[in-house]
């Protein structure tokens, strides 16, 4: 037997465990659904990680698909696909593509900066140049390429790209079509190597315990102030939840007895996309495959004066108060949050009010 293999199983054993108690902690006093969502989320992020870390390798480069309905986390939004894949910055890389019919595409490459995940570099759909039939390549490399054309800098601590595309119609959602490559002399495969599998064993069950932290962090800090704004992205940092430049998030924690609801009004902002959403505790988006937990753009129906007017409530208002409605499904507490994706200006903040339902007719 193998003794590295062997620890290493045992520490990855172990990062399980202990993630699993400290849900188990956060969880103390509250709704027994929140902790078996915590318990849930743990399996969901686990499978993540295990394609990040066991099975995505930089030296031979895939996408792999982050987020779909039931493996979710760091707030997903419903209207987006995430792909992944992990980078050497020693290393130069090909995207060849061809565009679907998204709103927004976008390459953003990430590292650490001390012991913190941060945004390295970023470059959207309207920064690159396209063939008329919507083809494309981008360079990803530590120099721009020989004879220009689209490209990424790696910087020295680059460690993975995410590529995200917006989608505003569920039902006819049709992805880019993308491969990626590895320049220079290439790679060759190897048999699995006990020291290689050990170390990612341990770097999987690490991932799962830095995880949870870092959203335990964040939302500790948006529950000390329900129904009230307290997210804010231009003002707290967010990099540990991998968000891309392009977008604002805005929002809080909302807190909502049975026969309340929580009113979210302000100006929309001029951007390429915004929207409203629910998330859990572990920020999850909200099961929107079967409620009406996310709202984008072109969804949300706007007053008379320009305005908007968002509902959170258990059951759906009467009358015109069932406009903008997000169902909170049962749950008496959660996240709310607004992302404004490329905007012109930045609007005034929005405001949160917590109304009886009965007022809303």
């Amino acid at each position: 037997m193998d003794d590295e293999l062997h620890e290493s199983w045992a520490r990855f054993l172990g990062s399980l465990q202990r993630a699993s108690q400290r849900v188990d902690e956060l969880t103390v006093d509250r709704d027994a659904s929140e902790r078996a969502e915590g318990h849930r989320f743990l399996t969901r992020v686990l499978s993540a990680m295990t394609d990040f870390y066991m099975e995505q390798d930089a030296d031979q480069p895939s996408l792999v698909r982050i987020m779909t309905p039931t493996r979710k986390f760091y707030g997903d939004n419903p209207d987006t696909l995430y792909d992944r894949v992990a980078l050497r910055p020693d290393r130069s890389y090909r995207v060849r593509g061809r565009r679907g019919n998204d709103l927004y595409m976008a390459f953003c490459v990430y590292g650490l900066q001390g012991t913190r995940n941060a945004i390295l570099a970023n470059v959207s759909d309207r920064d690159l140049s396209f063939d008329t039939g919507g083809s494309f390549e981008l360079t990803l490399s530590a120099q721009p390429p020989v004879g220009g054309g689209n490209w990424l800098e790696l910087a020295p601590n680059a460690r993975s790209m995410v590529v995200r595309q917006y989608f505003i119609d569920h039902t006819r959602i049709e992805p880019a079509r993308l491969q990626i490559e590895m320049l220079g002399e290439p790679t060759p495969a190897n048999l699995p190597a006990p020291a290689q599998v050990a170390r990612r064993l341990r770097a999987t069950g690490e991932a799962v315990e830095r995880t949870l932290a870092i959203t335990a962090e964040a939302t500790a800090a948006w529950m000390a102030r329900p129904n009230e704004l307290s997210m804010d992205s231009d003002a707290a940092g967010l990099s540990g939840l991998f968000p891309t430049p392009d977008n604002r998030y805005v929002g809080g924690w909302y807190r909502l007895e049975e026969n309340q609801a929580l009113v979210i009004t302000g100006q929309p902002p001029v951007a390429r996309y915004w929207s409203a959403q629910l998330w859990s505790r572990w920020l999850e988006s909200r099961e929107y495959r079967w409620q009406q937990v996310s709202l984008n753009h072109s969804q949300i129906q706007l007053e008379s004066d320009g305005s908007f007017r968002i509902v959170i409530a258990h059951r759906p208002p009467n009358s015109t108060g069932s406009r903008n409605w997000l169902d909170a499904s049962g749950h008496r507490e959660g996240c709310v949050v607004l992302r404004w994706l490329q905007a012109e200006h930045t609007p005034p903040p929005p405001i949160f009010r917590v109304v009886d339902v009965e007022a809303l007719r």
